[in-house]
């Protein structure tokens, strides 16, 4: 079997927006596991989305909201999609619920299944917060490994 549009489209996609770099190194830990297609919110086609068993929907932080875009695409969403949520920040795992409200609220409106939620640490690079070593070097390799566990708990609701 190839890969072309039919056999990519079994697989899951996972759909980020990463400014630092931080959510991309995430994205790329959980995608290892669910063997799933990555795309970047500003490379990202429609035609991607459909036929997908899992799309994975996340950001870093910015100004306290997931990135717009990515919000956003919950509208372009098929209707009979299941979806994940996840973000990046330098606070703590208690802020994800928080920052990942918009997205939720949009993809409820819409009646699409939220599979499940995941929110890690990430480096704030806002020049007061780097300067005080907020989250610095993260994520760590224990981030990454709470990512990884994450996504392989994911493989069975495939």
């Amino acid at each position: 079997m190839g890969s072309g549009p039919k056999q990519r489209r079994r697989t899951p996609l996972i759909v980020f927006c990463s400014q630092t770099g931080n959510t991309r190194r995430v994205v790329e830990t959980m995608a290892e596991p669910l063997n799933a297609e990555v795309a970047a919110i500003d490379q990202l086609k429609d035609h991607q989305l459909r036929g997908r068993p899992l799309i994975g929907l996340g950001s870093g932080v910015y100004w306290l909201r997931l990135a717009r875009p990515v919000v956003d695409l919950a509208a372009r969403l098929p209707a009979a999609s299941r979806v994940f949520i996840f973000s990046t920040s330098a606070w703590g795992p208690n802020w994800g619920p928080f920052y990942q409200s918009d997205l939720a609220k949009k993809l409820d409106q819409r009646g699409i299944e939220i599979v499940d939620r995941w929110h890690g640490l990430g480096q704030d690079h806002n020049p007061l917060f780097k300067w005080m070593g907020i989250s610095r070097g993260r994520p760590s390799e224990a981030d990454l490994r709470r990512a990884r566990e994450f996504a392989r708990g994911l493989k069975p609701r495939l």
